[in-house]
């Protein structure tokens, strides 16, 4: 969905009239006639703001129904390896890539209305070609490398990048941010960078031996900003995010980003009905006048290893029944004087010598064939995962 559909998406799921939540709901008639017969009527949430209310479960299976329903476009590429030609992809796909990252800045509470800039895309088709012409990536491309131009170099060191996924599956293998190389997930927290309000698609087919490729251009003008609106009012942004969450989505590292605050004493705990769960801190990040934002990342183990191994795109589901996971984060200091805001959020902020606790639960949503929001993601998962069979053998190659 375009950043506008979003916008009417999210107001269609706010309290208010019947005739204006028909009226809000012309836009996605088309999704209605494809899984109305899966899904029950629209719910009618409490959101105020350019976020999901993640509390909220029929809210949530919403939004995941209609970002997931559809199969991405032909990605249209115009261009030549063999020529250097950058060349352009379908401008269907890149909105859709677009809507992808906003659906996951809704979901993470912050504000979904990222719209494509055309001149970062031109720059980041330079970009996507260098890393597909090369078969590898780097943000910093010398005069050696395939396909070199300046315009390319400029934009491979202002974006994400990825060699084997396009469109939308990029997006979801941002998120998921996989790898050695990408623990501190840098490529998540650009997608969720709370003050971006624009951003750059290129897309290169694979041919001739060459993998796809995108670059995403992540850093605007506003990228510096101090403050943007979240969901939360202490400012944090998490994945996965406070509320309800698909199982599908829970990818194997957790993260919980404060701009910039001191994470080098944070610690974290998870609990699932009472009990602690195993898990190993793989990062601490604190960072101040730099983006991406500082960052506590961990991986859980056991159960939650295994439900984070099952993706948009592969493994089939775990859970027969919701599972509670409270998460206490501590030891967290501000770098400027923040006072904790509590109000009536569900978040529990206390100050102990300056360092703050954050707790907060995620429930992780069952795939429950037999209900039908477990039919719902079972057509709309079809569907994701045949999209990602699309591009290639390599769909999980690597980013950077």
């Amino acid at each position: 969905m375009t950043p506008a559909a979003w916008r009417t998406f999210l107001r269609a799921l706010q309290p208010a009239a019947s005739w204006a939540l028909k009226r809000a709901a012309l836009p996605i008639i088309g999704l209605a006639l494809c899984l109305g017969s899966l899904i029950s009527p629209r719910p009618a949430g409490s959101l105020a703001e350019p976020w999901l209310d993640t509390g909220d479960r029929r809210v949530v299976e919403w939004a995941y129904a209609a970002e997931y329903a559809d199969s991405a476009e032909p990605i249209a590429w115009t261009g030549d390896h063999d020529r250097c030609s950058p060349g352009s992809s379908a401008d269907g796909l890149r909105q859709q890539t677009i809507s992808r990252i906003n659906f996951y800045r809704s979901m993470a509470g912050v504000e979904a209305d990222v719209v494509l800039s055309h001149e970062q895309s031109m720059e980041a088709q330079h970009a996507a070609l260098m890393m597909s012409a090369e078969g590898r990536l780097t943000h910093t491309p010398g005069e050696d490398f395939a396909c070199f131009d300046e315009t390319g170099q400029r934009a491979a060191a202002n974006s994400n990048l990825y060699l084997g996924r396009t469109g939308p599956s990029a997006i979801d293998g941002y998120v998921e941010d996989p790898g050695d190389r990408n623990r501190d997930v840098g490529h998540r927290l650009t997608v969720l960078h709370p003050p971006t309000d624009t951003m750059g698609v290129g897309h290169v087919a694979g041919s001739n031996g060459h993998y796809p490729s995108n670059a995403l251009w992540v850093f605007d003008e506003h990228v510096f900003d101090d403050t943007a609106p979240t969901r939360e009012p202490s400012g944090f942004v998490a994945w996965p995010p406070r509320g309800f969450l698909p199982e599908r989505l829970v990818y194997p590292r957790w993260s919980f980003a404060l701009h910039e605050a001191d994470m080098s004493d944070a610690e974290v705990t998870m609990m699932v009905n009472g009990v602690a769960i195993d898990l190993e801190v793989i990062e601490r990040i604190s960072k101040v006048g730099e983006v991406p934002s500082s960052v506590l990342v961990w991986e859980p183990r056991g159960l939650l290893a295994e439900i984070g191994a099952v993706t948009p795109s592969s493994g089939d589901p775990i859970l027969t029944d919701d599972m509670h996971v409270t998460v206490v984060v501590y030891g967290v200091r501000p770098e400027v004087n923040q006072e904790a805001k509590t109000g009536a959020s569900p978040i529990l902020a206390f100050t102990d010598s300056e360092a703050q606790t954050f707790v907060y639960e995620v429930t992780i949503m069952a795939e429950d064939e037999r209900s039908p929001v477990g039919s719902l993601f079972e057509a709309s998962n079809r569907v994701a995962a045949a999209t990602v069979r699309s591009v290639g053998s390599a769909v999980n190659m690597t980013l950077g």
